[in-house]
């Protein structure tokens, strides 16, 4: 908490928020309401994702229950290190219904590492940013991500089948040893289609953060934001602050300005984001109250 207090303390300190509460007010509530609608259409297709390669595992996981998990994880992680504490708790949602905690830690990795994947190729198909790069960086940056991104995702998936392909990529011997990975085999269709959904998430939080844009009459245009989101979206993945909060809002400064977005502007647009998603989150305390009350006291 004290990384995003001090992030954030530092751009209010720059950025004057008397302009931004003024920006506030003049808000269009249509376009806010549509990306508060998107995110949490995000939040669904998450739980699909997440099913998907969790069936892959051998984890039957109702549909229902994957998108609970999702929601209470989305809603943890406003208190907890940013992706790190939604995993660990839509993971114990889900152990708490499973016989196999290491299937379910293997479903939550391999979620995160294939919508990091998606998020890279959404990079290399879509990025217009990168030419702020000199060369030969430019062209070099979200090929090289990508590259990296899936190269760690196929070391994880053959680990989870048991394969060894070459020395350059061993198999996680825990999850062997613990007998988490007995009978899965490397499938394209479900890793496939969890990738489609993946493109699919970060497409829509793309457009989450136009609709943002337009509300307050800033640069809407698609092009600028899939610049931005995407990248943005990696930064606030360190698990250094909560929920994102401030390095999330110091990417998007930083990665609007060469597009012609004013740092108030970007400001404006990234604290929305971030307040749609607390919103958008807060099924998950209903998921948490209700299971409070399930258990037995």
């Amino acid at each position: 908490m004290g990384v995003s207090a001090s992030i954030l303390a530092v751009i209010l300190s720059r950025i004057p928020a008397g302009n931004l509460l003024g920006r506030v007010k003049e808000g269009q509530p249509v376009y806010l309401a549509a990306a508060l609608l998107l995110a949490l259409l995000v939040m669904v297709l998450v739980a699909v994702r997440w099913r998907l390669l969790a069936r892959w595992l051998g984890l039957a996981v109702p549909i229902g229950l994957a998108v609970r998990a999702v929601f209470l994880g989305a809603f943890g992680s406003q208190l907890l290190p940013s992706t790190v504490g939604a995993d660990l708790v839509r993971g114990y949602m889900l152990v708490r219904h499973s016989a196999s905690v290491h299937r379910v830690a293997a479903s939550v990795i391999a979620d995160r590492l294939v919508g990091l994947f998606a998020l890279c190729l959404l990079l290399v198909i879509f990025n217009s940013v990168l030419p702020q790069l000199p060369a030969p960086y430019a062209g070099l940056v979200a090929p090289g991500a990508l590259l990296a991104s899936g190269a760690v995702l196929l070391a994880f998936l053959l680990a989870c089948t048991g394969i060894q392909a070459g020395a350059g990529v061993r198999r996680l011997r825990w999850l062997r040893e613990l007998g988490a990975i007995d009978g899965v085999r490397l499938e394209a269709r479900p890793i496939a289609g969890a990738v489609a959904v993946g493109l699919a998430i970060h497409a829509l939080a793309v457009v989450a953060a136009s609709l943002v844009a337009r509300a307050y009459g800033v640069e809407p245009s698609l092009g600028v934001w899939v610049s931005i989101i995407p990248l943005s979206f990696l930064a606030s993945a360190m698990p250094v602050s909560i929920g994102g909060w401030g390095v999330r809002e110091g990417a998007i400064i930083l990665l609007a300005a060469p597009l012609g977005v004013p740092p108030a502007e970007a400001l404006l647009v990234s604290l929305t984001i971030g307040v749609l998603n607390v919103v958008a989150s807060l099924p998950g305390a209903l998921v948490l109250l209700r299971s409070h009350r399930a258990d037995p006291a």
